[in-house]
This record gives C-alpha cells, structure tokens and sequence, in this order.
C-alpha cells in the first residue's frame, strides 16, 4: 500500500476513535426491536460528519452505496439518510455499513418486524410496536417539518401548506384515492389531541358512517347484510386512504372475495359447462355493467354488502333465472 493509501487510512481510524464514544449510526425510525405496519421510511441517524457512504442489507439483500458527504445532501438532509425499505412480512434483520472513503467506519444492526394491517397477531412479544409521533421523535425534524400545526394549517387543503403531506403524501400515489385522503383532510379522521398523537379515534363503521351515513341507511333496509357489513368492519375490504383497486379496496376483487369464500376456487361455480369449467367470473368485460368498461367479477352478479335475497343477488330477484337473463336475455 502506497504512503498515502496507509495516511488515508490512519485518517479514517483517527477519526473512528473519535466517535467511539457514539455510535456513528443511530436507528430513527423504526427503533430497534420495533414493530410497523407500513414499510414506508428507514430512517438513519449519522452521528459522524466524516462518514461518506451508507450500504443498507435487508434479510442478505445488499443495496447499492449511499452518497451522503455532498454539500447538496448535507444541506438538504444535515445528519440524516431517508430511505424507504422493503420489509419482508415478519422478522427484518437489518444491517447498516457506513463508510469514511473505502474504509468500514461502522456496522450496525436492528430487528424491525413488519405486520401489516390485519397480521398484528402475528408480532411476537419482544417487538414493541413503533409510534413515530412522540416528543423525542419529533423534535428531530423541525429544523424542515412542521410538527406542531395550527388549526389552520392541519385543515389547508393546499399541498405545501398541508403539514402531513410531506412525509404521507406516497400513500396516496395509487389509482382510487379515499376522498377526504385526496383534499388532504387528514384530521377529520386522525386527532391531534388523541393518545397517541394523531391517532384514529373511532374505526371501521363508527367512523366511517359519519359520512357514508346514506349507505348504512341502505344496508339496515336490506333483509340479509353481508358479514363484514353486519360486524361493521369497512376496514377489512377497503382501504381508507386509497389503494390501486377500485372502490379503494385492499386487493383486486375476486382474491378479495376468496379470500374468506376459497370454497369457491374448487368447484365449478353456478353450472357446469360443456367444457366442465363453472360459470366464467373474470377474464371477459361485465355484461352487467357495459358502460363501467370493468371485468367480470364476483361483484357481476353479488352485492358485496346487503340483499333482499340470500347470496345478495344484484337484480334483488328469488328467482335465479331472473340473474341469469340480466345478462343472458334471449
């Protein structure tokens, strides 16, 4: 090694041994042994200004060096590397490198859990469960965020004046977006003034018929309601902020539907036809609803909330036949 590679070197220890007595990296958010149920942001605390490059390892997964020594970065994130990960469900190891030039400054390590909405049953107890909004997790980014909104501010409207967006707005990149989510009317559903910060009071049908108050109107007219409606659980097809499917709807569909009716999956569906196939339900436009342009569905021919008739039939009809000629009417 030439002189100048050993003094590059011996620069870059002197400096490890400085910061020796902190930690070069720090977990943010998530904090280690911590458990979320978004994988939306790793964010990592660099305690040592020499540091040069950051390399994240997810369950074996490398990824690529971070830069993070430019003025530009410097000045746009300080002592902070903001990256959105992707959790495998369950257990992450997460391992961090960071770099002084090509030298190894640091290797840090964290278990994050990722449960979904829906798998918290699943999180083993050694996990806590992660709450970003608390003092001594805000007070790090009010250099840039405003973390204490009037009320004036929470209500705007308008992106830039808006103080959840900043950090939320990804979660409304999607096709079909909740209408109170797309006008950024985030605190008609999260209060400021809740425990914790900014939770959801009321969910599921105690909060969401405070404006669809009409449809659960409609269902209580109906004299056989869906389970999920009867149990007022919204939640548990739709999503409240948006998603890619239509109606918000946490999966396309047909896997949403089996997903709790897989008894379907395994026998022809209606009749049996010449082919031994059941009654087609995806992979053709929907007769019943030819201006919509949607494909065929479980939704064609079933109301997926309430009925006058068992099996929640669209035309409200005893009379099976009566289903068959909406579509089949010579």
């Amino acid at each position: 090694m030439s002189r100048r590679g050993i003094a590059g070197v011996v620069a870059a220890l002197l400096v490890l041994g400085a910061t020796a007595a902190m930690a070069a990296v720090a977990f943010i958010y998530p904090a280690p042994s911590s458990w979320v149920e978004r994988s939306n942001y790793l964010i990592l605390k660099l305690n040592n200004p020499e540091i040069t490059g950051v390399r994240i390892n997810v369950n074996g997964v490398v990824g690529d060096m971070l830069q993070v020594s430019s003025p530009e970065y410097r000045k746009a994130f300080q002592d902070l590397l903001i990256v959105q990960p992707v959790w495998d469900r369950g257990r992450n190891e997460v391992n961090v490198e960071a770099y002084v030039g090509k030298v190894r400054a640091e290797t840090a390590q964290a278990l994050i859990y990722y449960a979904p909405e829906g798998e918290q049953s699943s999180v083993p107890p050694e996990f806590t469960h992660y709450l970003f909004h608390r003092p001594d997790s805000e007070i790090r980014c009010v250099a840039c965020h405003t973390m204490e909104p009037t009320s004036t501010q929470a209500l705007s409207t308008r992106e830039k004046e808006n103080p959840c967006i900043g950090c939320h707005k990804r979660m409304l990149n999607v096709k079909f977006v909740h209408g109170p989510a797309g006008t950024y009317s985030c605190v008609y559903c999260h209060k400021e003034k809740a425990n914790p910060k900014y939770a959801v009071v009321k969910r599921d049908a105690a909060l969401c018929n405070e404006c669809h108050e009409d449809k659960a109107a409609e269902f209580a007219k109906r004299k056989y309601v869906h389970g999920p409606i009867a149990g007022g659980m919204c939640e548990v097809c739709h999503d409240p902020h948006g998603s890619a499917n239509y109606a918000q709807l946490k999966a396309p569909v047909n896997e949403l539907c089996l997903s709790c009716h897989e008894s379907v999956r395994k026998i022809p569906h209606v009749v049996r036809t010449t082919t031994g196939e059941g009654h087609p339900v995806s992979g053709r436009k929907d007769p019943s609803s030819p201006k919509s342009g949607r494909e065929m569905s479980c939704i064609s021919c079933h109301n997926p909330h309430a009925g006058d008739v068992r099996y929640y039939f669209q035309n409200n009809a005893e009379d099976r036949m009566q289903l068959c000629q909406m579509c089949h009417n010579k």
